[in-house]
């Protein structure tokens, strides 16, 4: 599942996909609109996207999606700028970030880790792109990354979830239990 800006015309795109086996369902929320939620369901091995026109909520976007086991990206800018991105894509047992700068200047770009990792800085360059992976060892396949920017302040990119590899797996580590 990716998520995309593109300022000069006011929108962001997700594209939702599911694996070779199954088909997958989300649900897209808005923290800003009123005129959702929305749904949308993918056969396997195939995608549909969608497009949301920031016009309707000011300039900016505030999108949550969920899917299944755990799935969630949250998608958040608080105007039309060209600046950073962020995608994330399984690779293996880790996740690999991607990082682009449609900027003019340099972007550092903060991860944090919801599994108790240490922060990590990542800086790109105009025009960049940057690719760093995750080891997920230690929390057994499950993720929980956010990606904050220190010089804006609205800018958000969350990513959480369950690598599924075939391998046997283990319930949320993270999920406290009473």
């Amino acid at each position: 599942m990716d998520g995309a800006a593109d300022p000069a015309a006011g929108t962001f795109a997700l594209t939702f996909a599911s694996g070779p086996e199954a088909g997958a369902a989300f649900l897209v929320t808005s923290g800003n609109r009123t005129d959702g939620p929305w749904t949308y369901t993918t056969e396997a091995s195939r995608t549909v996207s969608d497009r949301w026109n920031s016009v309707y909520s000011g300039g900016s976007h505030d999108l949550t999606v969920h899917g299944p086991n755990g799935f969630l990206r949250v998608f958040r800018n608080p105007g039309r700028t060209a600046g950073p991105e962020v995608t994330a894509r399984h690779v293996g047992a880790d996740v690999e970030l991607t990082f682009t700068n449609k900027g003019s200047g340099t972007v550092s770009l903060k991860v944090t880790c919801g599994y108790g990792a240490e922060p990590v800085v990542v800086p790109v360059r105009p025009g960049a792109t940057v690719r760093r992976r995750f080891d997920l060892t230690a929390s057994r396949r499950w993720y929980d990354l956010t990606v904050t920017s220190p010089a804006d302040a609205g800018f958000l990119r969350r990513f959480a979830g369950h690598v599924e590899n075939g391998q046997p797996g283990v319930s949320d580590p993270a999920i406290a239990t009473a």
